[in-house]
């Protein structure tokens, strides 16, 4: 019958099995160092090697960019709690990062929130951050609608709610204020309402 304790060979503590790895080739099928010991040891190894590890890293990533995109999602899919419940715990611990991260890259921004939508939609297509730069670069960086050039949004030309894909090919710049007012409408008919907007107060004498 098998000890419930083992030795460690690093402390010399005396420890319960469960606190030692498992090692297949070990007599007794578990590692000679406690888990503790391993760790720490690991957390050292890498301290003293740390730039050649990251060179390691950085090659295997380049090498293998399908097994680690598939490593990261079966990560994600698994600890989707956790990682839902970190996120959640830094952001509160730094408010302004979203903030920060729109002014300091605001066609990564827009991106990810078309992605957004277009997942809550259900919409085909994707687009990447340098093509929605040259889209808005094609435009003259400014609301198609109105021609302004302040707090840019990336608009859905074909509304999303209205079979719109979220390729690059339907995306225009537009400021918020036409954006929003937007809303499903196609271009087309939020520039037709706009200008019965435009007339009603002209008759009216509102402008």
């Amino acid at each position: 019958m098998l000890e419930q304790t083992k030795k460690c060979s690093r402390c010399g503590e005396v420890k319960a099995r469960s606190e030692f790895h498992k090692r297949k080739t070990s007599r007794d099928g578990l590692r000679c160092d406690c888990k503790e010991c391993v760790k720490e040891y690991k957390a050292k190894y890498y301290v003293e090697n740390r730039e050649e590890k990251k060179a390691a890293t950085a090659k295997y990533r380049a090498d293998n960019p399908e097994n680690v995109l598939a490593s990261r999602a079966k990560y994600r899919a698994k600890n989707r709690g956790k990682i839902k419940e970190r996120c959640s715990k830094w952001r509160a611990e730094n408010p302004d990062y979203d903030a920060k991260y729109r002014k300091a890259n605001p066609d990564k921004a827009r991106v990810k929130e078309s992605r957004r939508r277009a997942s809550l939609a259900n919409a085909q297509g994707t687009h990447t951050a340098d093509q929605l730069k040259a889209r808005f670069d094609y435009q003259g960086n400014k609301c198609v609608y109105c021609d302004s050039t302040e707090n840019l949004h990336a608009d859905h030309m074909i509304p999303l709610s209205r079979g719109g894909t979220n390729f690059a090919s339907n995306m225009a710049p537009a400021c918020a204020s036409c954006n929003l007012s937007k809303g499903a409408k196609t271009p087309e008919e939020f520039l037709l309402q706009q200008f019965n907007i435009a007339m009603d107060k002209l008759i009216n004498g509102k402008i």
